[in-house]
């Protein structure tokens, strides 16, 4: 006893994978579940639940397959450091922001909520010199992809803003 910690409160890369594993498939479950109630026209190329049936698929197993294989791994087990202060208060940040992203998609429209919302992100998570002309042309790159991937390509029904139809 004397100081140890036991198995059970170590923070180790193996119990992080299994539990960070079992999050993402729970939230591809939510995803799937309420894209069932995403409504649409059949005048539309593809249907609007086409996306998040798609993103909820991807991350219900890429978390389950994440899970199973971090639960399957018998070698050494790495203790992890869990993050300080201020890297709470960086995802806390990153989390507050993916919070009006999705506010503003339909104020703004999806491609400038996407862009400014990239811009932000990279902007305060970059670290680096010219961090702002990063910010701007991967924020200004990731809004014209939406607009022209999702909106014009696939025809999916999103917000577009000042854009119009």
């Amino acid at each position: 006893m004397g100081g140890d910690a036991s198995p059970i409160d170590m923070k180790t890369q193996r119990s992080a994978d299994i539990a960070s594993g079992l999050f993402l498939a729970c939230l591809g479950l939510v995803v799937l579940y309420a894209a069932t109630s995403i409504t649409g026209g059949m005048e539309e190329r593809l249907p609007p639940r086409t996306l998040p049936y798609f993103l909820g698929t991807t991350v219900l197993l890429a978390g389950l397959l994440l899970s199973i294989k971090s639960w399957r791994y018998r070698g050494p087990d790495t203790a992890i450091k869990w993050p300080s202060r201020k890297g709470f208060i960086r995802v806390l940040v990153a989390f507050v922001s993916l919070a009006f992203y999705t506010c503003a998609i339909n104020l703004i429209g999806m491609p400038l909520a996407t862009a400014l919302f990239v811009a932000f992100l990279v902007w305060y998570l970059w670290r680096r010199k010219r961090r702002v002309f990063y910010a701007l042309l991967t924020g200004v790159i990731s809004g014209v992809v939406v607009f022209y991937v999702f909106i014009r390509f696939l025809e999916l029904s999103f917000p577009t803003g000042f854009l119009g139809p």
